[in-house]
């Protein structure tokens, strides 16, 4: 599974400065303002060892893929009710799934928001579903690309 990186371009504030306000940059601790590595294909690889039918595999991804949006729209449901402990458990399973396919940018984002959550900014919250929505989309794409799948 190759592994497809995201470099920012010129002028991105990934590159130049802080993130906007209103903005939760998904961040690298060892390298600050860097995004994760969209996906450790790793995971897959060392799943596919378990397991002694690769089908097996590509069905779990196909399904992580399927489920994702509707965890995310959950999410955002959520948030909008101000329902925290029910946006914790939401993002909780958008990173737990997506630590089980090695699916590493959205996990952080997944992080990053339930940080938001878990302090009370439900608001700020909200405001990255946004970013978590592209790194589900970049992810899903990725994990769906021929050469993509385990």
């Amino acid at each position: 599974m190759p592994i497809h990186s995201t470099p920012p371009s010129p002028g991105q504030h990934q590159d130049h400065g802080p993130a906007p306000r209103g903005v939760d940059a998904v961040t690298v601790p060892v390298a600050p303002g860097k995004a994760a590595q969209l996906l450790d294909p790793a995971v897959l690889r060392d799943m596919q060892r378990d397991f002694s039918d690769a089908a097996t595999v590509r069905q779990f991804a196909r399904d992580f893929c399927a489920d994702l949006p509707g965890k995310i729209d959950r999410l955002d449901l959520r948030l909008g009710e101000g329902d925290a402990a029910g946006a914790e458990d939401a993002v909780l399973s958008v990173t737990t799934s997506a630590a089980m396919v090695g699916a590493l940018r959205l996990g952080q984002a997944g992080r990053a928001t339930l940080r938001l959550v878990t302090t009370g900014d439900l608001e700020g919250a909200r405001r990255s579903v946004t970013l978590l929505r592209a790194c589900a989309d970049d992810t899903v794409r990725t994990l769906q690309e021929p050469s993509g799948q385990p």
